[in-house]
């Protein structure tokens, strides 16, 4: 609604952390979204944690948050990167069982060690050796985005059980003649297709038998 574009966050506390998603070397749209309307006057530290799928040297994630809170008279006190089982299936192949569970085990690790730099205050940015990358990727990602929604398809397999609408934080996503139909304000996160619980969704042709 256009009250909420206009809306801003605050925030009383000095230390705030933002934890995303990697998003074509960089944030999803709604991050950058809400790192423009955070109220940042009062932070005295701020800290991110990027999960990401891939390669251990993806990301630019990092530098572009520093390079949007510098816009804003602020800075990027310490960064962190987390490796999960990767969920882009329309490009990327899905880890095994076996690959998850060691990389879901190292991601606990890399947390603790994460929580500890915290709490005494580090000051930090993991290196991102990509990063040269993100503009190129990322831009266009964002300027594509109100069109992503047009790849997802449905299988007769949907049982309307209706759980993709419910989960769409954007309210995107709404059952006609008892099956799905995407929006334009899709976010790409893929929880439409990552849940479904009859495999009924794909995007294009990129994801069946993912």
């Amino acid at each position: 609604t256009e009250e909420y574009k206009k809306s801003r966050i605050e925030c009383d506390s000095k230390n705030v952390g933002i934890v995303f998603p990697l998003y074509f070397q960089s944030m999803p749209k709604v991050v950058m979204d809400f790192i423009e309307k955070l109220d940042i006057k009062k932070f005295e530290y701020i800290f991110a944690v990027v999960t990401r799928g891939g390669k251990a040297y993806q990301g630019g994630a990092l530098h572009h948050m520093n390079k949007l809170l510098k816009v804003r008279n602020s800075r990027l006190s310490a960064g962190f990167y987390v490796r999960m089982p990767d969920n882009y299936i329309p490009l990327l192949k899905v880890p095994t069982k076996k690959e998850q569970v060691k990389m879901l085990n190292e991601a606990s690790n890399k947390m603790k060690t994460i929580s500890s730099l915290i709490k005494s205050r580090h000051v930090g940015i993991e290196s991102e050796f990509s990063s040269f990358l993100r503009p190129l990727m990322h831009n266009r990602f964002i300027r594509n985005l109100h069109n992503r929604y047009k790849g997802f398809n449905v299988k007769d397999s949907c049982n309307s059980c209706g759980l993709c609408e419910k989960i769409c934080k954007f309210n995107n996503i709404n059952l006609e003649d008892r099956k799905p139909n995407w929006g334009s304000n899709c976010q790409f996160c893929l929880a439409c297709i990552n849940y479904c619980p009859s495999v009924s969704i794909e995007y294009n042709n990129s994801t069946i038998g993912k």
